[in-house]
This record gives C-alpha cells, structure tokens and sequence, in this order.
C-alpha cells in the first residue's frame, strides 16, 4: 500500500507500530497475568496448607491450655477423687464451652469410667479414647486425630495427676464443615475433607465445596501436590493433605483454588487496555507524541508492578495523578495490593491479638513468655495477673456492651501505666488471657519493685469508669509470681500466678504474692472438702448460739444460730475454713438446711419451756437463688410445729450482689410470709443505697471489724453513727458485732443502737448450754438492777 502523503504514511507507520506494540505488550501482559494467576493459585494452596496447619496447631495449643487448666484445677481433681461425675461433667462443660471445643471427655486411667458432653457413648467412646490415651503414654504427644460415630475429630489427651494419674482429659474440635468454611473465608479456597474409617461406608460421594467426605479410600495418587485439574471447562489448582493415617482410620484435605477467580481481579486490566488502543488510534494524529509517551510510561510501571505483585511484594504502590483509565487501572493495582496485604495481616493478627481491647490474647503472651524465659539466664521474670471484681456482676446488670466498654478502659488504664516514666519498673508485655484476665510480665527487677509497680496500677485501675453517663467502680484480684524465685519455668511460673490471683480473690486482699504453702495448703484443703462429704452424711455439724440483747434494758432479744464441725480427727473446725468448699461443691444448700433443722428443734424445745425467742440463720448466695428456698423453710417449720416468728434469716451484702434480681425475688417471697430479715456484715460488701432501699429487711447488724476499735479510732464511730442513722432512717433495727468491753456497749447505746453482740455478752456456746446461760444472765441482771 503506498501513501502520497508523507504525513499519512508517519501517521500510518507510527500507528502500526503503536498497534504492534500494543499487541504484543497486551499478550506479554496477558501471558504474565495468566502465568501470574497460576502462580498465584499454586501460592494459595500452599498458604492455605500452613493456615491449615496452624489453624490445627493453634486449636491444639488452646485444647491442650483448656485441658491444663481444668486437670490443675483442685475442685476437678476433688471431683475425680469423690468420683462426684456430676461435678466432672458441668466442668467438662464449662471448659468445652468457654474454648468453643466440641467434645469434652473424661476417662479413668483404666478407662472403666467415662464421662462425655456429647451424645457419643461410653462404649463407642472406650476404644478410641483407651488407643488415643495409649499413643499419648507411649509417643509423649497427646494431640491426635479420632474418627468416633462418623465424626473426625482434632483431640487432645491430658492427665490429671495428684501427684499420680488419676484420670485423663480429653478434649476436640470436630474436623468439619465449620472448620471449612472458616478455612475458606481465610483463604478463599475450596476445602474438601476426606476421611476413612472400616465404621464408615465404603461408597464415597464428593459433596460441594466446604464439605466433608467419609468413607473415602482416597490417597495422593487421585491427584498430584498442586495439580491443575480441568472440571467443567472451570481449570482448579488441586493440593491434597493427609492429616493423619494410622492404619485403619485417615484423614486427607484436599484444597482447591480456581484460575479463573484468581484471574479476576486483571478483567479490569484487560477491559482498560482495549479502551485505550482505541483511544490512541482516534487521536494519533493530533498527540502522538503526547499519547506515546503517556502510554509507554503507565504500560511499563504496570508490568513491572505486576511481577513484583507476583513474586509476592504486596506493598507496591503505583504514583498516579492521572484520572483516565490509566489512572484508574493503577488505582486498581494499588487497591488489590493492599487488600491481599490487609488480608495476611488480618490472618496473622488473628491468629495472637485480641480485636476487643487490642492486646496481645493467650496465645501470644504464653509465646513471649517462653521466648523471654529461655533468654533469662537466671535474670528475674515477673509475672502479673488481674482478674477484674464483680465483673460478672457488672455483666449482668449493666449488659454485655458496657463490661466490653470497661474492658477495654482497664486495658488502656493498664497500657498507660506501664508507659509512667516515673514507675519504678518497665513492664515488657502486657496481654489479656480471656475473659476479664490480663497478664503483665516484667523482667529484670526486684519482687518488691514489683509490688510498689503494682500498688500505683491498683491505685490507678480504682477510678470510677464512666459508662453510659453512670460511674462504675472497678477494682482487681492480683496475683504475682517471680522466677527463679517461685517456678523453674514459664508453665510452672504462670500457674504459680494464677494461683496467687485465685487466693487474693478468695481472700479479698487485693494483691497476693506466691507462697509455698499455697501448693501445700490446696492439698490441706482437698482433703478437707473430701471429709465434709462424709461429715454432711454422716451429722458431725453442731449447733452453737450466740444471744443478743437490747442494748438499753439488758434483756436478751434473739438468738444468731452459728455452724461447727465436730471432726473426728481434727476436733472443732470454725465455718470459715470449711464454708467456701461447701459452696464451691455446692453443699452449703445441704448445710443450711440442716442448720434451719436443727434451729427450729431448739426453738420448739426452748419454747416448750417458756423461752420465746427467734433465732437467726444465715443463707448463703446459692440459698437466695433457690426458688423453692421459702417452701423448704416452711416445710421445716410445719415440721416442728412452728409459726415464722420462730426462725429470722440473714444474708450478707455480697451474696445478694451475686446476683441481685433473684436474690431479691427469694427474698420478697420470704418477707410475705412472714420471715424477718437481716443484713450481715454491713459495711464490707458492695451493696448500694439503690438495693438497700428495695430490700426488704427489718433489720441491719454492723460489722465487728467497724465496732472492735471504735472506742480507740473517731473514723470508726463516724462510721458506726452514720450507719445507724441511715438504717433508722430507712425504718430498721440495728445490732451492733463484736462488743467486747463495758465502754463500747455504752458508747452504742448512747449512740442510738438497738441491740449487741459479741463476747462481752458471751461467746458462741453450744445450743444445749444456753438455758443455764439465759439462767445466769437474768440472776445477773436482777443483781445489777437492785
């Protein structure tokens, strides 16, 4: 073809250059996006497997924690030892429940009993757990695989020890569909499992994607690592996984990625490419130069970009200001960079953050931990955990978004703290463990700097939080633990900690350093919990009374019925030492109805006599939550004869606070039929005037601890005298503990309270004592008053 015009035959010769050029880069680019695709496929599989792989081992690791703590726990291995299975399986349940696992099982350790939360049987269960708990004796390793009644599961074996096995727990995620879709919604593969087992039907039929095969007798010879398999004209990257085969059951993953998904994102690339060739022929003649230079530039960065978007360079950014396609197409570059770099990070941030408070979770604190413990060198390592007080209170009245809200305030009161350049330690890592726990590890420093860290944070954590325009208070049960000093290592070294935590808790004392005898003394206490079993059964309790009487006449009013245990070996064991097992295990509803019992027998007795005065019970917080807690009293009282005014009841301020609304209910229910009410221990717990004033109790008693020194310490009559105003304010008697002199029984009287008691008056006697008591108080007072 010949062209007169020169002009024509450059505009004809530049644009089939243009033309070629276009052509030939948009096949290269072509080439690069499907071979880009491909290998990004074959990337995805091999991504997929590792996030496999850790998704198992990180769900190992949380099973074999789970299954740890709960073999560690006294109340578990007291459960175990009473062969209490009751107690095993709400455990069982509990730990199941708060690790989201799918099966919680216990076994004897010669597998005669078992206890299971699911719906398997004892004896589908026997063979599977005694093969599985034999592997873990004989390899070391307790994490392994089982298929039981169809069903594939991820298992851990763990024993409990005290100090021999006495038991294993065992405890698994089912490997299913769940597992698959999460595994697909990380990595956007299609996962397929595939399981074998003689139980199982040997007609395998392939389900769709995210599915579960069993029965399968598949192997790596139906398709190759990473094969490109063609189904129904859609081409598949195909990567096969055994998990586990031992012989008779097996496990195969198969993941699959299509090429064509993975080309998706380039369609735009393409689609922009074809515009602008047309484009550049319409307007050659006009901005060759300009459209040629505009064109080659944006067309190499592409292409460049693209391979280091293949070799896996997320964090290509491509520097455009133009607004045309172009443009649009580098936008395009730089958006789907960042979204597959966003994607991985959110995998990893996954897998060891916390998203709520933003702190490093369990995970990562057990890592650092022992990352920080093998560099130690005999350096000390401090370990810090807090568990929040009340906060399932705070959960229950103020609502699941408030105690996250909270949650997350300590978390930074926490963060904040541990930036105070004037702290006299520097924390290394701080995390929360779950729930309301946090961890704090600090390295390199004394215990008793620790402590001095640790008072300023309390200090610090007890500012009211304001929530939902209200203030709640926040306070923490602290325990430390140091190495080398407390533990040999990082399990040991944590576990001693949260020992310290459990027994500040208990104890109320806010921050508790580990001791020694908290290990001996948790063997003390099992034994003991053990023989209260036997001494319920077996009536080793006794009834003793303290009276009070009317602060002003002298006259003994009523009577409070007080709990001993007469042991046979270890002789006469006060209430606080064996009153927290009894409502850890759940008897103290036993106890206390026994005690009802045995106060309404005297009362009929003394009664008989001519003596006509209530006695006082305490109720405990699993007493209030009883509903039928009214009919069994009454039931009692029916029993002996008596009419209500025998029996008056009192509760303390915290176990109404465990859970206000049906301790409120029970006890509204209590008062309609005639019951009087009393609140104990006044001033220690953490009631408010709001549940005060909806309570409805006639009577309130001041704590001794208020009452022991006031006669040395003004805070504390400024303290006794405002509570007696304000419970006179709100129409309740008063009674005054721990009157121990003359000159507090006349400081209270002349402070307006109602009645006293304490061993002034006179000490817990046993109940068959007090009529040769009453005897001589009333000859004493006759003698005092002529």
């Amino acid at each position: 073809m010949q062209f007169k015009s020169l002009k024509t035959r450059i505009a004809f010769i530049f644009l089939t250059l243009m033309l070629v050029i276009q052509i030939i880069s948009a096949v290269v680019l072509r080439n690069n996006i499907q071979q880009n695709a491909r290998d990004t496929v074959h990337s995805n599989l091999i991504v997929g497997e590792k996030i496999f792989l850790n998704i198992l081992q990180q769900n190992g690791e949380n099973l074999s924690q789970a299954a740890k703590i709960l073999a560690a726990d006294f109340g578990f291995r007291q459960a175990i030892s009473s062969h209490d299975y009751e107690t095993i399986l709400s455990a069982l349940n509990n730990y199941q429940d708060r690790i989201g696992a799918n099966v919680a099982m216990y076994s004897s350790p010669n597998g005669d009993n078992i206890v299971t939360t699911t719906n398997v049987s004892k004896q589908e269960a026997a063979p599977e757990l005694a093969a599985l708990i034999k592997e873990a004796q004989a390899k070391g390793d307790s994490r392994q695989f089982r298929i039981i009644r169809s069903h594939t599961y991820q298992l851990v074996a763990v024993p409990v020890k005290a100090p021999l096995t006495i038991g294993w727990i065992v405890m698994g995620f089912e490997i299913d569909s769940a597992l698959a879709k999460k595994l697909n919604k990380l990595t956007n593969l299609e996962v397929t499992f595939i399981s074998h087992s003689p139980s199982l039907d040997k007609n395998t039929q392939k389900l769709n994607k995210n599915a579960v095969v069993q029965g399968a007798n598949h192997t790596k010879d139906s398709a190759s690592l990473g094969e490109l398999v063609s189904t129904d004209q859609v081409d598949f990257g195909t990567r096969l996984l055994p998990i586990f085969d031992d012989g008779h059951q097996s496990l195969v993953v198969e993941l699959k990625s299509s090429v064509e998904m993975a080309m998706a994102p380039y369609k735009a690339l393409e689609k922009n490419l074809l515009i602008l060739t047309i484009l550049s022929v319409v307007v050659f003649t006009i901005v060759i130069f300009y459209v040629s230079k505009r064109l080659s530039s944006p067309i190499t960065e592409l292409a460049e970009k693209a391979k280091q978007l293949e070799s896996g360079n997320y964090k290509i950014n491509i520097k455009n200001k133009r607004v045309d396609e172009i443009g649009q197409l580098g936008k395009a570059f730089n958006s789907m960079s960042e979204a597959i770099a966003s994607r991985e990070q959110s995998i990893s941030k996954l897998a060891y953050w916390d998203e709520m408070t933003q702190l490093p979770n369990r995970i990562a604190f057990m890592q650092k931990l022992k990352s920080i413990m093998s560099d130690a060198r005999n350096e000390p390592v401090s370990v810090i955990m807090m568990n929040l007080n009340r906060f399932k209170q705070i959960n229950n009245v103020l609502g699941h978004t408030t105690a996250n809200e909270i949650l997350r305030v300590v978390a930074n009161r926490i963060q904040e703290s541990a930036r105070n350049p004037y702290s006299p330690v520097s924390i290394s890592y701080v995390a929360r463990l779950g729930g309301d726990e946090f961890a704090i590890i600090i390295t390199k420093t004394s215990t008793h700097l620790v402590l001095e860290m640790v008072t300023d944070l309390v200090k610090y954590l007890e500012a009211p939080v304001e929530v939902s325009e209200q203030l709640v208070d926040i306070s923490a049960s602290i325990g430390i633990a140091s190495y080398p000093e407390h533990a040999e290592n990082d399990e040991q070294l944590l576990a001693r900690t949260e020992i310290a935590m459990q027994v500040a808790k208990s104890r109320q004392a806010g921050v508790v350093v580990f001791e020694p005898s908290f290990d001996a003394s948790s063997k003390v206490n099992l034994s003991l919990a053990t023989d209260l079993k036997i001494a319920i059964t077996q009536h080793h309790f006794q009834l003793f009374v303290q009276p009070k009487v009317n602060l002003k006449t002298g006259e003994v009013w009523s009577l409070e019925a007080l709990i001993r245990w007469m042991h046979p070996e270890k002789g006469c064991i006060f209430p606080d030492q064996f009153i927290p097992f009894a409502e850890q295990t759940g008897h103290i509803q036993k106890i206390s109805l026994m005690m009802l019992n045995l106060a309404a027998g005297y009362s009929a007795l003394w009664r008989s006599k001519g003596i006509d005065l209530p006695i006082a019970v305490n109720l405990s917080t699993r007493d209030l939550i009883d509903q039928n807690l009214p009919k069994k009293i009454m039931a009692i009282l029916k029993t002996h004869h008596l009419n209500t005014d025998a029996l008056s009841l009192e509760i303390t301020e915290s176990a109404i606070m465990d859970d206000p609304q049906r301790a409120l209910q029970t006890l509204e229910e209590l008062a309609g039929i005639g019951f009087k009410l009393s609140i104990d221990d006044f001033g220690t717990g953490y009631s408010s005037l709001a549940y005060l004033k909806k309570l409805p109790v006639s009577e309130l008693k001041i704590d001794k601890s208020f009452v022991l020194k006031m006669t040395e310490d003004r805070d504390d009559i400024k303290i006794v005298r405002s509570t007696i105003d304000l419970a006179h304010n709100f129409n309740l008697k008063v009674v005054a503990e721990g009157i121990e002199n003359m000159e507090s029984w006349d400081l209270l009287k002349y402070l307006g309270c109602d009645f006293g008691q304490g061993y002034f008056i006179s000490r817990p006697m046993p109940a068959d004592k007090f009529v040769s008591w009453l005897d001589e108080w009333k000859a004493k007072a006759h003698k005092t008053a002529a």
